[in-house]
């Protein structure tokens, strides 16, 4: 085998491992998926190298490269976008331009990433909080927390917690024209567990505290 057969064959099994991904035959859009691993993969395996070079830290590396997709907090025709701080944690607050007669039902939401990446900026989070507040005529608050590996755990959770709590008292929840009895918290991947978690730790606080009713929170 002559040297540029062996180059061009190296080349197609690279570009095979990066490209190709096995998926169902029912899966909508597959290039889509492939090209997005293709991306992870290239963008996990240059963060390592990197790393392993002693020039930068992983985790460091790949939010350099996740805040080329991140979008400014941008208002469309439907859907009035702000940021803003809930007890000094960061929070994109997704409010329907409609008018509505009733109070909205609200959504706290907490984006994904092991605790050590992403922000409630990416676009795909943006795009998502944005859907969701204008199908569901709901204020979503998009929710930030302190990532690993700077910051150990708790602190993600105790962040978000923090910034719960202040979203769940009357004059907040007043503000943004919110149900307090149509409550929801949820999240994706990571933030699903601190989801779960910050509400259980909510309606355990709600038992305890004669102050917050857990069924007018939502919580019971």
């Amino acid at each position: 085998m002559g040297r540029k057969s062996l180059y061009l064959l190296s080349v197609g099994i690279l570009l095979a491992y990066y490209v190709y991904t096995p998926l169902p035959e029912n899966f909508e859009e597959p290039w889509r998926m492939m090209l997005f691993n293709t991306y992870l993969k290239s963008a996990v395996h240059l963060a390592t190298f990197l790393e392993m070079l002693g020039l930068n830290h992983l985790m460091d590396s790949m939010m350099i490269g996740m805040s080329f997709d991140e979008v400014p907090p941008t208002s469309d025709e439907n859907v009035t976008v702000t940021e803003t701080t809930f007890n000094h944690i960061p929070v994109r607050v997704y409010v329907p331009k409609r008018k509505s007669e009733a109070l909205r039902r609200g959504v706290f939401y907490i984006h994904g990433g092991g605790w050590c990446l992403g922000s409630a900026a990416l676009k795909g989070y943006d795009s998502l909080s944005r859907w969701t507040a204008d199908r569901l005529d709901a204020v979503v608050i998009s929710a930030d927390y302190r990532l690993a590996p700077k910051y150990h755990f708790p602190t993600q959770f105790e962040d978000v917690y923090n910034a719960l709590k202040w979203f769940l008292h009357e004059k907040v929840l007043a503000k943004y024209g919110v149900n307090p009895e149509r409550v929801a918290v949820s999240g994706d991947s990571a933030g699903g567990n601190l989801a779960a978690a910050v509400t259980q730790q909510v309606s355990e606080y709600s038992r305890k505290n004669t102050k917050l009713d857990s069924r007018r929170l939502g919580f019971s």
